[in-house]
């Protein structure tokens, strides 16, 4: 009998890398296989087999019974889709594949990690946990707060900021107007600072940080991503922040027993070089985050994650890890409208700037939503010095046109 190969992909809304991961695991002689929520997916054509599942309504016996129906034998499970990270897990852990383990639960919920953070000593922001419309809001005491959902807020989706008790009780109420009133949500300590990301892979319940990215700006009205996004650290209390905040995640992993994987990990540091951990995504940084991360390091965030969950040991990876001393920056543009990109400057007309060595456009993106990052188009930008970055940042700027329709 022939080896079995199968390896599903995770997709929703037609995210989740498909083209990509499908063409690496053909060249890694695994058969790609399809799970998404589109019966008439554009990715569907890429892959060996396509299983369709409701996302919001199936069971994983139901996920089970299709892959089953299917004649698929899962060898792993691929996903870097937020919002199906639980399926992912419990997926794993059924079929008893990599990435099952009791302890990645934990960082499917903001609130289990920040209560596995406080619980080790290793965080002392305040927060509280519930529904939208259960939670006790005399239990904050401290404003101002953050008010997100307590899963599938990637994208910074229905991220709010509230001054006051009675701000407060309107951001649950538009959140329970968004997502329905049993939607569970976090409201945290808002932690005034400069903002950060340190992506690594977990290597036997350990966190090495490999690439660190220093946001420079940020849209305070909407909580998204704004400006550049150095890397590495221009300033000295990020540089150290990043530092104190991987010791505290390596615990953290530690303690959970996590099996090889990767981590976003966010951060912000006060005036005072104090720091906060804002989240942990159990997957690479998106954007072009892996593209800069093979730039600065020579590790491919998305080969390695798709390798380690086929149980590959990837300890050499980062003996062959690089430290350049180059200088770079992500310079994201983000859509100011709801509607579908009808225009836009080409990436390979903004790499004729000099200083420009890669980027992406998503052509036809449609924003259905203001309440998320939308992020259609990205230039990332090398120099050897600040002053060159944000140079060749504005000749972007100033080059990049687009509408929206």
């Amino acid at each position: 009998m022939a080896e079995n190969r199968d390896v599903l992909i995770y997709s929703k809304r037609s995210e989740g890398g498909v083209r990509f991961v499908s063409r690496l695991l053909n060249e890694l002689g695994r058969r790609p296989v399809l799970v998404s929520d589109e019966p008439e997916d554009v990715h569907r054509g890429h892959c060996a087999a396509h299983i369709v599942v409701d996302w919001e309504t199936a069971s994983l016996e139901e996920l089970v019974a299709a892959v089953g129906a299917a004649g698929v034998e899962p060898t792993a499970v691929v996903n870097f889709v937020d919002p199906l990270l639980s399926w992912q897990v419990r997926t794993a852990r059924h079929y008893g594949l990599a990435g099952g383990e009791k302890g990645r639960e934990v960082l499917l919920s903001k609130a289990r990690v920040r209560a596995a953070m406080a619980d080790r000593g290793l965080s002392s922001l305040a927060f509280a946990t519930g529904t939208v419309t259960s939670l006790d809001t005399d239990a904050v005491t401290s404003y101002p707060v953050i008010v997100k959902p307590d899963q599938d807020s990637g994208a910074s989706r229905l991220v709010r900021r509230a001054e006051n008790p009675a701000e407060l009780v309107s951001c649950l109420k538009e959140l329970a107007a968004a997502s329905g009133p049993e939607t569970d949500v976090i409201v945290e300590e808002y932690i005034d600072g400069i903002e950060f990301s340190v992506d690594g892979p977990v290597l036997d319940s350990r966190f090495h940080p490999l690439f660190e990215v220093e946001k420079t700006g940020h849209d305070n009205r909407r909580h998204h991503d704004a400006g550049l996004l150095i890397s590495p650290p221009v300033s000295a209390r990020v540089r150290s922040a990043v530092g104190e905040l991987s010791e505290r995640v390596r615990a953290l992993c530690s303690s959970l027993g996590l099996g090889d994987s990767w981590l976003h990990v966010e951060g912000r540091v006060r005036a005072d070089g104090t720091c906060e951990l804002v989240e942990i995504n159990p997957r690479p940084g998106g954007r072009s985050y892996r593209d800069a991360t093979l730039r600065a390091c020579g590790v491919d965030s998305i080969n390695m994650s798709v390798r380690m969950a086929l149980g590959e040991r990837l300890d050499g990876v980062l003996a062959g890890a690089t430290t350049g001393t180059e200088l770079l920056a992500m310079l994201p543009f983000e859509a100011d409208r709801v509607g579908t990109l009808a225009s836009a400057t080409s990436v390979e007309e903004l790499m004729r700037i000099p200083g420009v060595v890669d980027g992406y456009l998503f052509e036809r993106f449609r924003v259905v939503t203001m309440d998320r990052e939308n992020f259609f188009a990205e230039a990332l930008i090398a120099a050897d010095s600040i002053a060159d970055l944000y140079k060749i940042a504005e000749q972007v700027r100033s080059a990049f046109t687009f509408t929206f329709e």
